[in-house]
């Protein structure tokens, strides 16, 4: 009986299987083909269609006779042999009438050949010999790269395929935009907030371009670039007197911040804009007394040699309110304060009434006194008593060291705080602030409010006495205030060339007249 070729596909099914991705073929194929090097014994060892048993027992469309009968019609290029026709014969005719002994000694050898392979290697019989699915552990890779994953690895991940590195790459870099995305929104929604509030600040009287600057040197200024230089006058509750005056020097490149505490009660020139006296000589604090925000610029600049044009007033209900949002402060009290805080902290909790704004709520701030000594959280009107202690606790010098013990602080907690508490204290302290900076120097600013460290912190003068001179009573004379402003530019800018302008000169050699002391007074 002849067959046709095209009855049973055979050249479709070859030109399927020349047009598979080539796979690479398991140990067990390859292994076969190193014993059995020849085409006609792959024929007949392989458990392809060529044998008739393994054709006859697996049910298979066609026989291995008939890939005989073409005389190399055989598309895996089965050698025919002599063995093979005979094989075939017997085969089929054992097959077609269960008769001939060499047909059946033929069919049961190719059953056993094929039963034993079977069990070597897990393949069912007839199995197409490129299908890998028999194989636990084993799958192609078409891309050739990518690492072989056995099947025990992927098992608990619910047959999803694993990622590439690639792939990989791209969620990572995915997840990092939606990160800096929600950062954006958040800086953004903050900016929108801060405008939203903007007209709540108290607005300068003047311009920066009003403000006093001496006739500085061509050098001096040049120190000064790149820095950024804002003056902080903490008010009383009358707002009438600034008993907080610091300097924050800010370096651009670096964000280090550097507090300098000037002390209120130092003896130096201050001009008085009420009336025009240039001439005029008192404590530090009475410039903000006669001239306000614009008095207290003039006087820093003209007494140290500074161009500082910003400022920032705010009073000591803002300082509380702020301190009492950011969970209050850890303060160690000594026990030589514990005769003096809690008569502050009684005067300070009458005074925050008439701090407050009106409104339901604000303005019947309570607290209680300290117990005792040691380190505890204070709340804000604690901490405002401690930073306004000064007899017998370090004098005015005391006093700004606690000042700037609790800057720092506030500075340091703030920056660990989530973006819902700083905008809630933005709206808290707004009221209480007066600046002359724009709405676009601050949010110039809030970008590095993060990097912001306070990295040195003194009081000025460095050299002073205490003394009684004229009308102005009690005060800190500056021993060689020239001398001493030169250390300050040194200090603030690095500027070891700075020279002492003409104006600083006379300031300091008249304060020597009035005082009767000089920088050959000083101790240390």
């Amino acid at each position: 009986m002849k067959y046709r070729d095209d009855e049973y596909g055979y050249d479709s099914r070859r030109r399927d299987m020349e047009g598979r991705r080539r796979v690479r073929p398991d140990a067990e194929m390859a292994s076969q083909r190193r014993r059995n090097p020849a085409g006609s014994s792959r024929a007949a060892s392989s458990g392809m269609r060529s044998t008739a048993g393994a054709g006859q027992s697996s049910g298979m469309r066609g026989t291995s006779g008939a890939y005989g009968s073409r005389g190399g019609a055989d598309p895996y290029g089965t050698r025919r042999t002599a063995g093979g026709a005979a094989g075939t014969r017997s085969v089929s005719a054992g097959g077609a009438r269960g008769m001939g002994a060499s047909g059946t000694r033929s069919g049961a050898g190719a059953r056993s050949t094929s039963a034993a392979r079977n069990q070597t290697s897990g393949r069912r019989v007839g199995a197409d010999p490129y299908d890998r699915s028999y194989q636990a552990g084993y799958y192609a890779d078409n891309g050739g790269g990518r690492r072989r994953q056995d099947v025990s690895e992927s098992a608990g991940r619910k047959g999803k395929k694993p990622l590439s590195q690639k792939a990989k790459k791209k969620r990572r870099i995915r997840r990092v935009l939606f990160a800096v995305e929600g950062v954006l929104l958040l800086v953004v929604l903050a900016g929108l907030f801060v405008i939203s509030k903007w007209d709540m600040i108290q607005k300068a009287t003047f311009g920066k371009k009003d403000v006093h600057v001496n006739e500085l040197s061509e050098n001096t200024i040049q120190s000064m670039e790149g820095y950024r230089t804002i003056a902080i006058f903490g008010a009383d509750e009358e707002g009438s007197h600034s008993d907080v005056i610091m300097i924050a020097n800010i370096n651009n490149k670096t964000s280090e911040v550097t507090l300098t505490s000037v002390l209120r009660d130092t003896y130096w020139n201050v001009p008085n804009l009420s009336n025009g006296d240039e001439e005029k000589y008192a404590k530090a604090n009475n410039a903000y007394h006669t001239g306000g925000d614009l008095g207290a610029l003039n006087a820093l600049n003209k007494n140290l040699d500074l161009n500082i044009t910003e400022y920032v007033t705010v009073n000591w209900y803002a300082v509380s309110q702020v301190v009492d949002l950011l969970g209050g402060m850890e303060i160690d009290v000594p026990e030589s304060m514990m005769g003096e805080i809690n008569g502050y902290i009684t005067n300070t909790q009458a005074e925050a009434k008439s701090w407050a704004p009106d409104g339901p709520g604000k303005g019947q701030k309570g607290t209680t006194q300290i117990d005792g000594p040691g380190l505890q959280t204070l709340d804000g009107l604690q901490t405002v008593a401690y930073c306004r202690i000064r007899h017998g606790n370090g004098g005015d010098d005391g006093r700004t060291q606690r000042q700037r013990e609790v800057v720092n602080q506030i500075l340091e907690k703030a920056k660990k705080e989530d973006i819902g508490t700083l905008l809630n204290i933005c709206e808290v302290i707004f009221p209480e602030i007066r600046t002359n900076l724009t709405l676009a120097d601050v949010l110039g600013l809030a970008p590095n409010i993060g990097s912001y460290k306070i990295v040195n912190q003194f009081p000025f003068p460095y050299h002073q006495v205490d003394a009684l001179v004229g009308s102005s009573g009690s005060v800190k004379v500056p021993l060689g205030l020239a001398d001493d402003v030169a250390q300050l530019h040194r200090d603030l800018f690095g500027d070891e060339n700075y020279e002492p302008s003409e104006t600083v000169r006379q300031i300091s050699n008249k304060i020597e007249k009035l005082s009767g002391y000089s920088a050959e007074d000083r101790t240390n």
